[in-house]
């Protein structure tokens, strides 16, 4: 009765690191879902931004200085002033596409820079999770043997020899402490990845929302690109130009 009561107290407190341990462990699993659909959509995201939203923007843009260039050419000047002015205003629209592309360029340059550097970082954590993969193996591997040793090996308690005992009392009363400082540290660090993670998603979700609202102003430039190239070519003259709004609609 002796023994029982001393070994209780232990067994009861390992019990509860179990339960602990083993709440983490879902809790872990929960995180990894969750970094995991954050991903997903991020992802879905950068695509519809880059590949959907970009290249429509660019093919507006694209549009806008093809038009003007047309629009400079079928122009027939009457003076050498109207002349030179087709001729500089030709060579600025063609710098301002230019300036724009090559900042553009620039921008686009450092974006997939911080891609090579999120893929470097996907990398180690891949590196991480493969070594991670060895060291339970090996676990394994090592516990399988311990277990042949239990069954007919010199680890079966029928030929367990003195002092034995004492040594794996000893090395349970150290692990009951760092079992503990383990699970609270595990414990508080999962709470922080949660609480980022649902901040993630927030952020996701609104550039979700963002990126279909920006593509609703882009379908809208389109059309209004539509509209200005159906005037292009049309003869203008100087009521066309000095008309006001108020005065067309009178």
């Amino acid at each position: 009765m002796a023994e029982k009561k001393e070994i209780e107290p232990q067994k009861l407190a390992l019990d509860s690191l179990n339960a602990i341990i083993m709440d983490n462990k879902a809790m872990i699993h929960q995180s990894r879902a969750n970094i995991e659909e954050n991903r997903l959509l991020i992802l879905s995201n950068q695509s519809a931004a880059a590949l959907g939203n970009q290249q429509l923007a660019n093919h507006n843009t694209e549009e806008i200085f093809e038009s003007r260039k047309t629009v400079l050419v079928t122009f027939e000047p009457e003076s050498q002033l109207q002349k030179d002015f087709i001729e500089v205003a030709s060579r600025r629209s063609e710098l301002d596409f230019l300036l724009h592309s090559a900042r553009l360029n620039e921008r686009c340059l450092m974006i997939n820079n911080k891609m090579v550097e999120a893929n470097s970082m996907l990398i180690a954590i891949t590196d991480e999770i493969m070594q991670l993969n060895q060291e339970i193996l090996e676990f394994n591997e090592e516990n399988l043997d311990s277990n042949n040793e239990l069954i007919h090996g010199v680890l079966n308690p029928l030929v367990v020899e003195e002092g034995i005992v004492e040594e794996l009392q000893s090395e349970n009363d150290s692990s009951f402490g760092e079992l503990e400082r383990l699970s609270s540290k595990n414990r508080s660090e999962i709470t922080r990845i949660l609480e980022q993670s649902a901040n993630n998603k927030e952020i996701a979700i609104r550039h979700n929302g963002e990126i279909k609202d920006r593509r609703e102003k882009l379908y809208a430039n389109r059309q209004g690109v539509k509209s200005m190239r159906s005037n292009v070519g049309r003869e203008v003259d100087y009521a066309d130009i000095f008309l006001t709004a108020d005065d067309e609609q009178e």
